[in-house]
């Protein structure tokens, strides 16, 4: 499949905005992170307004997605429905917050946040499920997008306390950061295991090519599929692990020893660099490997 830039830099955004609204659901289920709120807030409403955006460049006629919203259990409606519920726990949060004689919202504001962030993901991937994709119609793409998500957090977390001068999230948000991608590299690997493994769905059928294009010649599905050890090998290797999954692994770890919010800061501008190229990099690798089942579907 070719590459769809609109619908790559959707599921990139959503998951940096959930992992935002994470991060600081986590913090003030702690009490901690009172200063990050209102950027947090913010920044989490940004994102996911380009990731909206960005949604609606991938539609040629966008006026026509009313009538996708017909069908209540469409991908595309749930998405929509995921990004309403989304906006609103954003307004509950940030009255909340305002309504405090504190200046700090209460902890069950934190859970919900949490719980909407994690949901946000996962109603995400479930929407890419597909039997005809079966690079695609895995569990384990729910999985990466909920990974991605809280790998991006820690990281963002980091720097937004930074910014406000939160010493007290620091430790927090370092621990998430390092956590988060250890379990994307895992994510990535695993998943790539799976697709590699999946050439199979493909040859056991007989005919995998399009039967409407009988003059183009038919595809090597085995170097694609492998992403291993075929095609896709090198921005596998080099782009989804090293970059988007090592470095920030030794870039968290370095934050550790930080003396401070302020001193972490750089290294996690480094980690959601390569959060950014790794993820958006094996994000395409999936658009590569998503050759239809055209015989059976």
């Amino acid at each position: 499949m070719e590459l769809h830039w609109p619908l790559i830099l959707f599921t990139f955004f959503v998951c940096l905005a959930s992992g935002i609204l994470f991060a600081q659901g986590l913090l003030t289920t702690l009490g901690k992170g009172k200063k990050m709120q209102t950027v947090s807030l913010a920044a989490s409403l940004v994102t996911l307004a380009i990731g909206g955006i960005a949604v609606f460049l991938h539609l040629q006629h966008w006026e026509r997605i009313f009538n996708g919203f017909g069908h209540i259990t469409s991908g595309i409606t749930l998405e929509f429905i995921g990004c309403v519920i989304f906006f609103i726990a954003l307004v509950i949060f940030f009255l909340m917050m305002r309504r405090s004689e504190t200046g700090e919202a209460p902890k069950w504001c934190g859970i919900m946040a949490m719980v909407v962030g994690v949901a946000m993901v996962v109603v995400m991937g479930d929407s890419y499920l597909m039997p005809a994709l079966p690079a695609w119609n895995t569990p384990l793409l729910i999985v990466f997008y909920v990974c991605n998500m809280i790998f991006m957090s820690g990281f963002a977390g980091i720097i937004i306390a930074a910014f406000v001068g939160e010493e007290d999230a620091k430790e927090l948000m370092v621990k998430i950061a390092l956590i988060g991608s250890v379990l994307e590299v895992v994510a990535v690997l695993a998943y790539g295991f799976v697709v590699t493994s999946q050439a199979g769905a493909y040859t056991d059928l007989g005919m995998y090519f399009d039967p409407t294009l009988p003059d183009v010649a038919m595809v090597n599905v085995a170097a694609i599929i492998n992403v291993m050890s075929g095609n896709m090998a090198l921005p596998f290797w080099l782009g989804s692990i090293i970059v988007g999954g090592i470095a920030p692994i030794a870039l968290a770890f370095l934050a550790t020893k930080a003396k401070d919010v302020k001193g972490a800061m750089p290294y996690a501008i480094g980690g959601i660099v390569c959060a950014t190229i790794g993820g958006i990099c094996w994000r395409c690798i999936l658009y590569v490997v998503a050759i239809s089942v055209f015989a059976v579907f």
